[in-house]
Parts: structure tokens; sequence; C-alpha cells
């Protein structure tokens, strides 16, 4: 059976079931209201993804997430509105305030901010802790594979890390965290709602009677399971989660069959996620 190896983020959320266009009018809304063009492997993610009920609890702001509604929007719209909350403050406490980062924005003309940060439209969040923030720098945005820089809360508001070479890159670790259920059971639990079922790969194909079992170290059960899945492992594209494990999902596409693999510390966790039927979903 042919397996594939080298499915985005979009194609695999297409794959579940989530074919339609649904955020196709807010990213045409967002465009228009900040003048701006956005990506095209942003605006292909998001034309499924937005509002999608497996992304509720991800580090991507896709709207309609767990308890509140996240969008995209811009670190300058950000440092303005702090300004507006803090400048009675600062102005009744000057000396208590006179290290803030915002209130060096704020002695700035807008004009010269660019000296002090790029501007960044920031797309996500980590879900568990909040204290970091994801963002596309806005020079990059008419680029079709732009990178995601990263800003954590213990650092300066102007010090932005560029964690992911390409969006493509966040967005499938985003898509891979949420289906291995690593942190929240929100994908399992809202793919199950849709005929999906999630099954340990030995429970699901390893049937050998008890009387037959062979003790096998981790190396040789990893190698049973690729022998027996027919996957190769020197195809299975692996992506490095934040929690630090190694993700990696293939499909067979004959059966629509996906492999959920995950690495952590050289063990192998192997999950089948099938469905009988795939559907388009209304989300």
């Amino acid at each position: 059976m042919k397996i594939r190896y080298d499915l985005s983020a979009t194609e695999i959320l297409k794959q579940l079931g989530y074919k339609k266009n649904t955020g196709r009018k807010r990213l045409d809304q967002l465009m228009e209201e900040k003048s701006i063009c956005l990506p095209k492997v942003y605006q292909e993610f998001m034309e499924v993804a937005a509002d999608c009920p497996m992304l509720e609890t991800s580090d991507l702001w896709v709207g309609e997430m767990v308890p509140f509604v996240m969008n995209p929007h811009f670190f300058y719209e950000e440092i303005k509105e702090h300004i507006e909350d803090q400048k009675a403050e600062w102005e009744a406490h000057p000396e208590k305030y006179e290290n803030s980062e915002y209130r060096m924005f704020d002695q700035l003309p807008e004009e010269q901010w660019p000296l002090k940060s790029s501007d960044y439209l920031e797309i996500g969040s980590d879900y568990g802790a909040g204290i970091v923030t994801f963002g596309i720098r806005r020079e990059d945005l008419d680029q079709d594979d732009p990178p995601v820089y990263m800003n954590h809360e213990a650092d300066s508001i102007t010090q932005w890390s560029r964690p992911y070479e390409k969006l493509s890159d966040f967005l499938l670790e985003v898509v891979l965290t949420a289906l291995a259920c690593i942190d929240y059971s929100t994908a399992q639990e809202a793919l199950e709602e849709n005929g999906w079922t999630w099954f340990d790969y030995d429970e699901y194909e390893m049937n050998t009677e008890e009387e037959d079992e062979e003790i096998l170290s981790e190396e040789e059960w990893q190698e049973q399971i690729f022998q027996q899945s027919g996957m190769d492992l020197n195809q299975v594209r692996r992506v490095n989660s934040a929690g630090g494990q190694e993700l990696f999902l293939c499909l067979e596409e004959e059966t629509g069959r996906f492999y959920m693999g995950v690495m952590e510390e050289d063990e192998l966790a192997l999950t089948v996620i099938i469905r009988d039927t795939i559907e388009d979903l209304d989300v």
C-alpha cells in the first residue's frame, strides 16, 4: 500500500474531513482591515482551520478557542493599547515606570518605532502557559512561507527569536502536537465525534497469541512495527515538538489510515487513527 510521508498541515486537516473554506471571509476581512497581504501558506491553512474544534487548545490562534476567541493582531497595536491603558499611571508616578519598555515607545514618534523593534503579526501563543507569543514580521507577510518569530515574556518585548524558518513547519508542529494529544486530548475528542477512532498500534495490529509472544527490545519492537505497517523509517519526516518529543504522521492512502508516532527518549508510541468513511465536516 502507498504511504504518504510528506503531508502538509493543510493536507492533514483536509484528509481528516475539514475541507470547507470556512475561514475565507475572515481572512479577506483581516487583510482589508489591516491593509496587508497574508502569506499563501497561512491563507491556505486558515481557510480550513478557522474555528476548527480539534485546534481549540493549540498554539495557533484559530478564532474559537477554549475559553476565548483568539484572532491575529499586530505587535504595535498591542503596544498602543498598553500605552493607552497605562499612560495615566505613568504620569502620576513617573519614577516608578521610568524603565518601562512601553513608555520608551510612547516617548518616540511612531515612525521611529522600527528602530527599536520590527512589527509582527501575532498569530499564536503557547496555549498552556501563555508566556510565549508567535508572530510573522510585517515585512515578511508578502512571502509565501515566511519565518515565524517568538517572544518570551521573560525577555524584552523587543527581543524576538526565530525558531521556525518556515511558517509551514510551525503549522505542521501545531497539527501534529494536537493529533498526538500532547497535554490535551482536544483533537481526539473532536474527531471521535465525527467517527474517527484512536488505537494503540499493538492493540490494532499485533494480535499475537500470548504463548507465542517474545520479549522484544525497543529497537526490535520498532523494527517489527515498521515491517508490519509497511512504513519506511528512512522516509518518515520527524518534527520536534515544544515538549521535546519527535513527532511524525503518515497516511496509508488506500485505507485513509493515519499512523501517529511520538518518539521520546528513543521510545516509540505509535497510534493508528482510522475512520470508515471520510466526509467533509461542517466546522
